[in-house]
């Protein structure tokens, strides 16, 4: 007889990640390797895992529940080795930072981003970013690792001078696989759709895609309209990952919290990208689109270089539209290289996971513990998506009515209701005539005199 529910023969991986975080990189991260890992590794389950996770909830996130990772204590530690055959951490901020500057509060998590488990096996860095200041314990927390790998130079060398001794791999932005995860094909629907709504240009115009920066848009916006005029591109659309859209810029603008879909269908249709970050960058890239990184303090500088040459990078604004046109002539054959050493990296990872399920004989009751809470995570994020559907329809309904004042049902539900209320305004006026002219027939001598005799009547009928 067979079996109704057979025991599941994979593993289970613990991603930790920044998707409780508002930024396309923050998305991007978690649903790129996600799906990377489940490709290499069959029916692994990956569980994400990010600092505050569902107690904190983002609208960008499109519904993807996260696991609060929590505070760094024993008892965590100890629940996150037992329910998981390997934690692989990466989120995009960089690791050994002070995470309150991205949440904007105490991130209790904050040890775990530092120093990771503390035990064997280790949790394993996967393509992450170091602080400019190396804590010790991120040093030794490196130092355990067979496969930790950052997505730059810069951070490799901030290792090395702190004191780290292993050598450690540098792997491109996950972003750079956006693709995979989201083909341009796919996004045509969702463009059309949002062309409906208003949020991208009319079937047939191009447009410049602004990556909105977290600091002042006011010395930008002279050059984007330069840029825009040079390449010859009608419309400009805004795209916020996080920072306030600039009011009364005369530009459509996406909200801050658009999902990571949305996103990706304006990028991957835009004719220009102007990013601000490496992940808007990467993605860009990897849909094909012609970009240019504005990076005034050179931070993601290092990081777009292992896919893209240095000369799509300017410091300053009225540098965007010259390095626009070096992409017409832009052959650097970096990114397919960048694409195969992070696919090699992912194999390797995928490897070490079997071998991490291995040593532990296959057991499958972390897998079905993992199973189950994962269930009712599923519950709480369909009710959340639920809450958010009802909330996207008055939205939905609201911008129509407002792009298209009527349609033919509207209307002729506007003339009727007008019709009544004029008929109503008719016998209101009919029923008062009426009642002045019953009191006045009252008032009379002759109504007054004969009250007697219809009483009378009234009684003989």
């Amino acid at each position: 007889m067979h079996e109704l529910h057979p025991k599941p023969s994979g593993g289970t991986i613990g991603l930790w990640c920044g998707s409780d975080l508002p930024g396309l990189g923050d998305q991007i991260a978690a649903r790129v390797l996600a799906r990377e890992l489940r490709h290499r590794l069959g029916d692994w389950q990956v569980r994400t895992l990010a600092p505050f996770g569902w107690t904190r909830p983002t609208r960008a996130d499109g519904g993807l529940v996260a696991e609060p990772l929590g505070g760094r204590t024993p008892g965590r530690v100890r629940e996150l080795v037992e329910s998981h055959h390997l934690n692989v951490v990466a989120p995009s901020f960089p690791l050994g930072a002070d995470l309150s500057g991205w949440y904007g509060e105490d991130v209790p998590a904050q040890e775990f981003f530092t120093g990771g488990l503390g035990v064997e096996p280790e949790a394993l860095c996967l393509a992450v970013r170091v602080a400019e200041e190396v804590p010790a314990g991120l040093v030794e927390w490196m130092a355990r690792q067979p496969l930790a790998s950052v997505r730059d130079e810069v951070s490799r060398d901030r290792l090395r001078a702190a004191g780290l001794s292993p050598d450690v791999a540098v792997v491109p932005s996950p972003a750079l696989l956006v693709d995979r995860l989201l083909p341009a094909g796919d996004m045509r629907t969702r463009a059309a759709q949002l062309r409906q709504l208003g949020q991208l240009p009319p079937e047939g115009r191009s447009y410049l895609v602004v990556h909105v920066p977290h600091t002042s848009f006011t010395a930008l916006r002279p050059a984007v309209a330069k840029t825009a005029e040079l390449l010859a591109i009608g419309d400009v659309v805004l795209l916020s990952t996080g920072a306030p859209v600039p009011p009364d810029t005369g530009w459509r603008a996406l909200p801050a919290d658009t999902v990571l879909e949305d996103r990706l269908a304006v990028l991957s249709g835009a004719a220009a990208v102007i990013a601000v970050d490496e992940h808007v960058a990467a993605a860009a890239h990897a849909y094909g689109r012609r970009w240019v990184l504005f990076d005034p303090k050179a931070a993601d500088r290092a990081a777009v270089e292992q896919f893209a040459s240095a000369d799509r990078v300017v410091a300053r604004p009225s540098g965007l539209a010259a390095a626009f046109r070096r992409t017409l002539k832009d052959d650097d054959d970096r990114a397919p290289k960048a694409v195969r050493r992070l696919d090699e990296h992912l194999d390797a990872v995928a490897v070490a996971a079997e071998e991490a399920l291995a040593a532990r004989g296959g057991c499958a009751t972390p897998r079905l513990a993992a199973l189950v809470e994962e269930n009712r995570a599923l519950r709480l994020a369909q009710q959340r998506m639920r809450d958010r559907i009802v909330a996207d329809r008055h939205v939905l309904a609201e911008r129509l009515l407002a792009v298209r004042p009527g349609g033919p049902e509207l209307a002729e539900e506007r003339r009727l209701h007008g019709e009544l209320a004029r008929r109503h305004e008719e016998v209101l006026a009919q029923l008062e005539a009426e009642r002045r002219e019953l009191a006045a027939m009252r008032a009379t001598k002759l109504f007054r005199w004969t009250r007697l005799l219809r009483a009378a009547y009234g009684r003989l009928r």
